[in-house]
């Protein structure tokens, strides 16, 4: 039976700033062609809901990502709600990191077989950990899918564009982004920010006046 791996990783206190606690887990494929949204979807109900049954945990030094070096998903026009980063800017200043409302982290990527990291979930969420001036992925709650391989698939990165998937081919994903706030017809957009580091300078304006405001 094929299957993935999900890495939870929680940030933890350290001189360096770089330890974390890393929770992996085994997920079979239910189904083939099982998607990493279905794969997700699963660990939450069936696992971290459930049992929160782990195959491994242990603390260690996470590699060091840069948070500006990530792959986003969405151009400045699609980030949906500029109130909503700053509410996350002030919890973070106060000591509490981002969860949803089943507790997993709001961040999750996976990892190309370039070695390109690419955030499919959390643009908010990790756009205001920028703007707490947090530097690297592991600072960070998150989740990575990866294959057995370690990473995923171009055509596997397909799923995260929808109902547009299908007018993509080979690698030119990267050359899109999505916009859920515009017509269907409209959604699939050139890119323009390149990675999180050009998102966060091309919004970071709208973080400042909003904060100014509260």
């Amino acid at each position: 039976m094929d299957y993935r791996f999900v890495k939870l990783i929680q940030p933890q206190n350290s001189i360096q700033g770089n330890s974390a606690t890393v929770f992996v887990y085994k997920i079979p494929f239910t189904k083939k062609n099982m998607t990493i949204y279905e794969t997700v979807d699963f660990f939450r109900k069936e696992i971290f809901l459930k049992t929160k049954k782990t195959i491994n945990q242990k603390k260690f030094n996470e590699e060091q990502v840069l948070l500006k070096e990530i792959i986003n998903l969405h151009n400045d026009t699609g980030i949906k709600s500029i109130p909503q980063i700053t509410s996350m800017i002030n919890q973070i200043k106060s000591g509490k990191d981002i969860y949803s409302d089943s507790c997993l982290p709001n961040i999750k990527l996976v990892k190309t077989k370039n070695k390109k990291w690419v955030l499919f979930d959390g643009h908010h969420s990790l756009l205001a950990y920028m703007a707490c001036s947090k530097k690297y992925l592991n600072e960070t709650p998150h989740l990575i899918i990866s294959n057995k391989t370690g990473y995923v698939n171009d055509s596997e990165i397909f799923v995260f564009f929808g109902a547009h998937s299908q007018k993509l081919k080979a690698s030119n994903w990267r050359k899109y982004t999505v916009n859920w706030q515009l017509p269907l017809e409209k959604q699939l957009c050139r890119r323009i920010q390149e990675n999180m580091e050009e998102l966060f300078d091309s919004l970071k304006n709208k973080f400042n006046d909003n904060l100014a405001i509260k």
